[in-house]
């Protein structure tokens, strides 16, 4: 369910913040361009939270579909590297889970924590928050930059690295510069996976996320529905992204873009500030709704933490340069350039950067897409041993009308070289519902859609449906709701107006009589009105109305009709359904 958020605590304090020009009308871009040498946090508060969407962890873990997975990133350790940090971040991060119903952990600092730069204190809070809303078993490492230039923070990569970091989020950039090739070497680290966000300017392509050792993390707008799935995603018109004018095509991005250039971002996720993110920063003062590509790049990092703790238990080393593993996961076909393989990536093909535009592949707006966490995650984490293959269904609910239909994807993706054919099959259907899978097997990956029709016999009730694939020795099962509401019964409301008609005798007036048509109702009703005064008549036109529709009450009067104000019932008729509305008339 897309969520208005009831906490009301937003600002003063944001109007307090270092701001520039915002792309958007009732947002604040923080920061403004960083200085040469300088990095700056892509961050936007967004300035009119109570008439805009924003959303808890518990929405965007389920819109993702981090809430299937069993992995939480235990044993794990994310780094988030900001300037001057946030003084509060222990107290802050405390009130954000109470909030929000989740364990706190004690975030471990490295640095000096003074936290006197209100936009960086902010960029701390979002970082810190949202990377344990999404992997709350890990260890979160706050290291602090000393100050934004980008040797300061290159020292504060290194420092968490040295600290036991398997996964460093670096919400902060600038624009590329000659050499920077050259410190390459503080993100090319064996079993260390690095993210950053690509920018909040639009089209323009930001350093660290351009490194080939980075996932360069874009921006999108996303929308639920009202269960609380991934209504629509599309391209927030901030996110940065395009070709590299120094780094030459990595490996990895052969056969998906033909610029023969290192392309950014590599992935996206949620960063409108119009569909934001809670955040607690009390040394701005307290709750924000919040976006950018900042909030991208610590729930990717989040998204790495979970699918190492997977790996950690199949006894395989943490990733490194997971780029090199996410884009032959994404390839959907052989044909270039390769589509996205919807199982792992949820393909945000529509809206623009400003330079570019999102398409059916990989793109420089979203790059390969936002995750489908439910899937994408394991098959960050194959067993080297064993074949195997993940299910997963969404939407992960879904709610009728009985006698109409429902429909979900079922995705099927391999793990550790599993090619056997999967078979399909659904079981905990209510009475008079029938399923049918299209197809109703799949060969090593793919997606089937499953369709639930109701007959309108279908008792009412929310059910638990088991999809259950069998194939090469193996059984997987996932479930999904599905929730069944009753027809309504048909009838209608009549309205009548104006509700009051003042005139002299021997005069007419006019009333409009509607009625609107409930439950489907089809049928006509027949008006009549009682209670006229002597000497005075009505006509209606028409004198009847089929399924919704309005009608013309005339009422004549003589000159001797009686003076009075009377109560006049104006009903409609249709078999055994009666309604009717009352109006006064007063003669003089």
């Amino acid at each position: 369910m897309i969520r208005k958020t009831s906490i009301t605590q937003w600002f003063p304090a944001a109007l307090a913040l270092t701001a520039a020009s915002s792309l958007l009308a009732g947002t604040v871009k923080v920061g403004g361009p960083p200085r040469p040498g300088h990095a700056r946090p892509p961050l936007h508060i967004n300035l009119t939270p109570s008439v805009s969407t924003s959303y808890t962890p518990a929405q965007i873990r389920h819109a993702y579909g981090f809430d299937q997975l069993a992995a939480s990133g235990a044993n794990q350790k994310i780094a988030i590297v900001d300037a001057y940090g946030n003084s509060h971040i222990q107290s802050d991060l405390d009130t954000f889970c109470s909030q929000f119903g989740l364990n706190s952990t004690t975030v471990q600092v490295i640095g000096n924590n003074t936290g006197s730069d209100a936009g960086w204190a902010l960029e701390t809070a979002l970082d810190v928050e949202w990377a344990h809303a999404i992997a709350p078993g890990a260890t979160i490492i706050l290291s602090v930059a000393a100050s934004n230039g980008s040797g300061d923070l290159l020292n504060a990569v290194d420092a968490a690295v040295n600290a036991g970091a398997t996964v460093v989020s670096m919400s902060w950039g600038g624009p590329e510069f000659s050499g920077m090739s050259s410190y390459d070497n503080h993100f090319n680290r064996p079993n260390v996976t690095f993210t950053a966000s690509s920018g909040d300017n639009g089209a323009g392509v930001e350093w660290p996320a351009v490194s080939p050792y980075v996932i360069g993390v874009g921006g999108t707008t996303l929308y639920l529905d009202a269960n609380g799935n991934r209504s629509t995603e599309t391209a927030w018109s901030g996110s940065g992204g395009g070709i590299s004018s120094s780094y030459t095509e990595p490996a990895y991005q052969t056969g998906w873009q033909t610029s023969n250039r290192r392309g950014v971002p590599d992935v996206s996720y949620l960063a409108d500030p119009n569909t934001g993110v809670l955040v607690y920063d009390s040394v701005n003062g307290g709750w924000f709704v919040v976006g950018g590509t900042s909030a991208g790049a610590p729930q990717w990092a989040a998204l790495i933490a979970l699918a190492n703790d997977l790996r950690a238990k199949n006894g395989s080393a943490t990733l490194t340069s997971a780029n090199s593993i996410l884009y032959p996961l994404a390839q959907g076909s052989t044909i270039v350039p390769y589509t996205i393989n919807a199982a792992y990536f949820y393909d945000v093909s529509q809206g623009s950067n400003g330079g570019y535009n999102a398409g059916p592949t990989y793109d420089y707006v979203t790059g390969l897409g936002s995750p489908v966490a439910a899937a994408l995650v394991p098959a960050l984490a194959p067993s080297s041993q064993t074949p195997d293959f993940s299910l997963s269904a969404s939407p992960g609910s879904a709610t009728v009308s009985a006698g109409t239909s429902a429909s979900y994807t079922v995705s099927v993706a391999p793990s550790g070289g599993f090619a056997s054919t999967v078979s399909l099959s659904v079981s905990g259907l209510p009475t008079g519902a029938t399923a049918s899978f299209s197809p109703q097997s799949l060969t090593g990956s793919g997606n089937s859609t499953l369709s639930i029709s109701t007959s309108s016999s279908t008792p009412a009730g929310t059910y638990t449906l088991t999809i259950t694939a069998q194939g090469g020795g193996l059984t997987h099962t996932t479930t999904v709701t599905l929730t069944i509401q009753a027809l309504a019964t048909p009838g209608f409301s009549i309205g009548v107006s104006p509700g009051s008609s003042n005139i002299k005798a021997g005069n007419s007036t006019s009333y409009t009589v509607t009625i609107t048509a409930t439950g489907g109702f089809s049928g006509s009703a027949s008006l009549n009105v009682s209670g006229l005064p002597g000497g005075a008549s009505a006509t209606f036109n028409p004198a009847a109305i089929s399924g919704s529709g309005a009608s013309t009450l005339k009422i004549t009067t003589l000159s001797s009709t009686p003076r009075g104000s009377y109560s006049l019932a104006v009903t409609g008729v249709s078999g055994s359904i009666t309604h009717s509305a009352s109006v006064s008339l007063r003669i003089r």
